[in-house]
């Protein structure tokens, strides 16, 4: 069968059967539907209307999928009992029927094909998150519904009047895949694709979108009117043909938008006349690059607190939420990607996500319009899964028999003001469950500064060591007698000889050079101490110009046993250290006083030159590590704070 042009049995319009296999098509003159049977064309009745929409595709729109080029070519409106949707059919390299869905505010592209497994036909089988294996690769049930055909236009490859009603099963998998399964009877159909976008589609031949094509400043308030069967009130609908359901703005009852003859869902009451959005309903803003409108307001609440959501639309990006709690802002938008679930974690695009509370939200207000039918007491279990300044949320609806995921990303106050031109906006207020930690987030760019700034630090303290290593100048020993009050020399050549008057107990060490100007010398004593002490005051002397360094040493050393047991207290060697030493020959002078218990203490004191101050280092190598240690503490205790508002803090 090839394409070709016939007249409409009605009207005598030429009607196109572009597609080799179309075999069904609206006459767009008149909406004739027509039926090709073989060379002929047969008359079904009159296609129902097609409700307002601002989608930018209509038929001859074309754009490019996986290199090759598409062209709509037909059209079929169809709605289940929370919302409606276009499924484009497209004409896919010239021979292939395909089919672009643009189903509240997402894309996909999908086409009819065989699968090796044997899918069963029966409803119940299918169930919101079920994993199902289709061709080998695992897939998730997103919904199961049963839709409506409410109109069509152009060609299509099978007959569809309207009120043809079928079953179909929404999956998604861990790589942004798209299937759906129509069941029937027979064996089921199984259409596979992927999420798609406006940029990746290369679309041309669009259909200007009233209130956003030209000039927006001066189309901005264009919108669709309805009146309100309540109160009678025009109401305006700014996202048509997405829209499902709006507040009347003047009585506030919850409209069915979903066919031209509005519906009250829901009158209103006092609560919902009373809110007060932050951001106002039609404003328009520009959030991360993407220009906006501020379609809608849901106010929702769970057993601990209570919060608002913003609809934002934009007739080619589709929807996304803003949501607002205590001070507060994330932007959230709709999983394409189903998230790998691990217990109380899940996984998404390479990011690990921890759960943070679960519940049950239910809506207490709504206003302006939502591309689903909702209303006050609308619930769903909820399950928050973080990694700030990110969020994953699970919602899952019993009744729908469907679940979602969505993915969002905080926002400064300051972001959100600016876009929306609103000035005063509530302060954040605590510390929110995706908020930035500032403090781990300055450690981040701080710490390659403090990594290198440590890595020099010890890096010249080692060149230092190597430069100025510390040498022995002079080693010698006496032994502190108490009972003669002065020293008895001992057998080492270099023992220290008492200086006269002997009474004084004064001790002096042979003479030493030291080579280096300005200098580190370090005096070292040793004593066998043993629950007792020996004092030793020390006096370094230039032998030539009589300039002295004076300190003391004092080496002690107890230990014992109490009711805790054993304990000790001291050590048997100490050490003073004098800086700055100038060039030249001295002499160590020392003095000592002894424990009263103990009538001799032989004592070892050893002289060394050279070497650097490790005081200096520890004092700046303090200053280098406070800063990123006050980042880490102050960024675990912001962790500590945020996870003690958790369900499972203590998990």
């Amino acid at each position: 069968m090839s394409a070709r042009v016939l007249d409409c049995p009605q009207c005598g319009a030429p009607v196109n059967f572009q597609s080799a296999i179309a075999v069904f098509a609206v006459c767009a003159q008149c909406g004739s539907m027509v039926v090709l049977r073989g060379a002929e064309v047969e008359l079904m009745g009159v296609m129902a209307a097609l409700p307002p929409d601002l989608s930018p595709f209509q038929i001859g729109t074309r754009g490019e999928w996986k290199g090759r080029g598409f062209e709509i070519v037909g059209r079929i409106r169809v709605e289940w009992e929370e919302g409606s949707w276009n499924e484009w059919c497209i004409l896919y390299d010239a021979k292939t029927t395909g089919w672009l869905a643009e189903a509240q505010g997402l894309l996909t592209i999908s086409f009819a094909t065989e699968v090796k497994e044997q899918l069963p036909a029966d409803q119940s089988f299918f169930a919101a998150n079920l994993k199902v294996t289709i061709n080998d690769s695992v897939w998730v049930v997103e919904g199961v519904k049963t839709v409506t055909c409410r109109a069509a236009e152009g060609e299509l490859p099978f007959v569809m009047p309207p009120q043809t009603k079928r079953v179909g099963v929404d999956l998604f998998d861990a790589k942004g895949g798209f299937a759906s399964v129509e069941l029937s009877e027979d064996d089921p159909e199984v259409y596979l694709g992927e999420y798609a976008t406006f940029e990746t589609l290369k679309l041309t031949n669009l259909r200007p979108v009233p209130g956003w094509s030209g000039d927006v400043a001066q189309e901005k308030n264009r919108t669709t009117p309805l009146a309100c069967p309540s109160c009678g009130a025009v109401v305006g609908l700014r996202a048509a043909g997405q829209s499902m359901s709006a507040v009347c703005g003047s009585c506030g009852a919850v409209l069915d938008t979903a066919t031209p003859e509005l519906q009250i869902i829901q009158k209103a009451d006092e609560a919902v006349r009373k809110l007060a959005p932050l951001l106002p309903i039609g404003q328009r803003g520009k959030i991360l690059g993407l220009d906006c409108e501020i379609v809608g307001m849901v106010a929702r609440r769970d057993k601990y607190s209570k919060w608002s959501e913003y609809l934002l639309f934009n007739p080619w990006q589709g929807f996304r939420w803003l949501v607002f709690f205590d001070g507060h802002w994330t932007l959230v938008d709709r999983l394409t990607a189903a998230p790998e679930e691990y217990g109380k974690s899940v996984e998404s695009a390479g990011r690990q996500y921890r759960l943070f509370a679960e519940g049950e939200a239910t809506i207490t207000g709504v206003l302006g319009e939502f591309y689903w039918k909702t209303q006050r007491g609308e619930s769903a279990k909820v399950a928050d899964y973080i990694a700030p300044p990110f969020i994953i949320s699970k919602e899952t609806y019993p009744q729908l028999s469907e679940v979602t995921w969505s993915r969002g990303q905080y926002l400064e106050p300051a972001a959100v003001a600016e876009a929306f031109a609103v000035a005063d906006l509530p302060p954040a207020d605590d510390i929110y469950l995706i908020q930035p930690n500032k403090f781990a987030r300055r450690w981040v760019e701080v710490r390659k500064l403090f990594f290198v700034t440590l890595a020099a630090l010890f890096l010249i303290q080692c060149s230092s060591l190597f430069i100025s290593p510390e040498t022995k100048a002079v080693e010698a020993s006496f032994v502190f007698d108490r009972a003669q009050l002065n020293a008895r020399t001992t057998k080492n050549p270099s023992s220290l000889a008492p200086t006269p008057p002997a009474e004084t107990r004064n001790f002096v060490t042979p003479h030493f050079n030291l080579e280096a100007a300005d200098q580190r010398v370090t005096v070292e004593a040793t004593a066998p101490v043993d629950n007792s002490w020996l004092d030793l005051d020390l006096d370094l002397v230039n032998a030539k110009t009589n300039a002295s360094f004076s300190t003391a040493v004092q080496v002690s050393y107890y230990h014992g046993y109490d009711s805790d047991g054993s304990w000790t207290e001291g050590r048997q060697n100490a050490s003073a250290t004098f800086a700055g030493v100038p060039r030249g020959e001295y002499f160590l002078v020392l003095e000592p006083t002894g424990d009263e218990k103990a009538p001799e203490i032989p004592c070892t004191v050893r002289v060394l030159s050279g070497g650097v101050f490790f005081g200096n280092f520890i004092v700046v190598l303090g200053l280098v590590l406070f800063y990123p240690m006050m980042l880490l503490w102050r960024g675990f205790r912001f962790e500590k704070a945020r996870w003690d508002e958790s369900d499972f803090s203590s998990d």
